[in-house]
């Protein structure tokens, strides 16, 4: 978790133990990070804001009870944010705070994908990665290696070309066996470097690679993408 190097000195961070030490441990940031049209949230400018340490007990405790810990933080930041709106003679109805804070239910989205996949069709290089054979455009399906239900997670690296058939009646939701994911590393590694990181647009293959750094920590497979 990161904040900035002023909130330790006047927020709750510098709540104490009876007995003494700090809960949170703090480290300041390096200064004030710059202003920019354009950034990209890594993890090295997450870090020039500083760390703030939770220690195991309440982090547990917060993911545990965080069922009756999320509403009322809600309930009481739109209370104050009531209460700053008033003091500034403003007018905001309470639907409009339950709306401002109300979360977005993720939605699937392979379109980019996809696009990706047809154009490496064009050039005869596409497979589906499951079962090694060449694709087509009327069978090609984008595949959640990691299913939605499961994650609903939209990283390029999680979505591969497969077969139609395969993708809708034999994998469907189910998790991919340590075995499976060992047999088609050869064609998910061609996918992710000649899809992502070799695209003609840099953007795609920074997206490709700061979402499975984010993603997939420890990854030894994507030591040579990165640096490719």
């Amino acid at each position: 978790m990161f904040c900035t190097d002023a909130t330790p000195r006047d927020g709750p961070f510098t709540t104490s133990f009876p007995n003494g030490p700090r809960v949170y441990g703090v480290t300041p940031g390096g200064g004030s990070p710059r202003l920019v049209r354009e950034l990209v949230l890594d993890p090295e400018y997450l870090r020039s804001y500083g760390e703030l340490l939770v220690p195991e007990k309440i982090w547990r405790a917060l993911t545990r009870f965080n069922v009756w810990i999320e509403p009322a933080l809600v309930a009481e930041w739109i209370r104050i944010m009531k209460d700053y709106a008033a003091g500034q003679h403003r007018q905001i109805s309470d639907e409009t705070f339950f709306q401002s804070t109300r979360w977005t239910d993720p939605e699937r989205d392979v379109r980019i994908a996809r696009t990706l996949a047809l154009e490496l069709l064009k050039r005869d290089r596409l497979h589906c990665v499951w079962t090694g054979k060449k694709l087509k455009e009327e069978t090609l399906d984008i595949d959640h290696c990691f299913p939605w239900s499961a994650w609903p997670c939209e990283d390029l690296w999680n979505l591969l070309p497969a077969h139609r058939s395969v993708n809708q009646n034999q994998k469907s939701d189910r998790l991919p066996s340590a075995e499976r994911l060992t047999s088609a590393k050869e064609i998910i590694v061609d996918w992710w470097t000649t899809g992502y990181v070799q695209n003609t647009n840099a953007l795609i293959g920074q997206r490709f690679i700061t979402e499975a750094r984010a993603s997939l920590p420890g990854a030894e497979v994507l030591t040579g993408l990165i640096t490719h």
